[in-house]
């Protein structure tokens, strides 16, 4: 028997390498932020603190934000389980939190969606965009038409 689980509140299917972005807000410090589904379906996300290299279930994730903030789910049509591995095995290493380094091959200096274009292209060898060397934006990930859009879940 093949082992399902779903995202909160919703009969949709979690997939590793699932990327979640969450709208601008309160919760998200008004710059949007983006987790990425490992491989044991935990969110992987690189944020301010310590450790910057952050796990939480999507229970935790969910319960985050406030009532009217929109996450989007975005799914890779290649490399997803690759990215998700990767992003699990190496979360660690994520040390500290910047948005001022742009060099792809810095792990330990990362930010969210640094963190997830760093899985897809090391894990999987997917490029979500041609220019790696350059910040990143969540918003980036939200639009680029390398991912496709599969729901919105608002927060109640």
């Amino acid at each position: 028997m093949s082992f399902k689980k779903t995202y909160p509140y919703s009969n949709i299917e979690m997939l590793p390498g699932d990327i979640l972005y969450s709208t601008i807000g309160r919760s998200t410090y008004y710059v949007g932020h983006t987790v990425i589904v490992g491989s044991d379906y935990t969110m992987k996300e690189a944020i301010p603190g310590k450790p910057s290299g952050h796990t939480l279930t999507a229970e935790q994730f969910w319960h985050r934000h406030h009532p009217g903030d929109q996450i989007t789910l975005l799914r890779s049509k290649s490399g997803a389980n690759e990215a998700a591995k990767w992003a699990t095995d190496h979360l660690h290493l994520v040390k500290e939190y910047t948005v001022l380094n742009h060099n792809i091959e810095s792990i330990e200096k990362n930010y969210c969606s640094k963190l997830i274009v760093q899985a897809y292209y090391y894990g999987a060898n997917v490029k979500l965009t041609n220019y790696l060397n350059r910040f990143i934006s969540p918003q980036f990930l939200k639009r680029t038409k390398r991912l496709e859009k599969i729901a919105v879940f608002l927060k109640a």
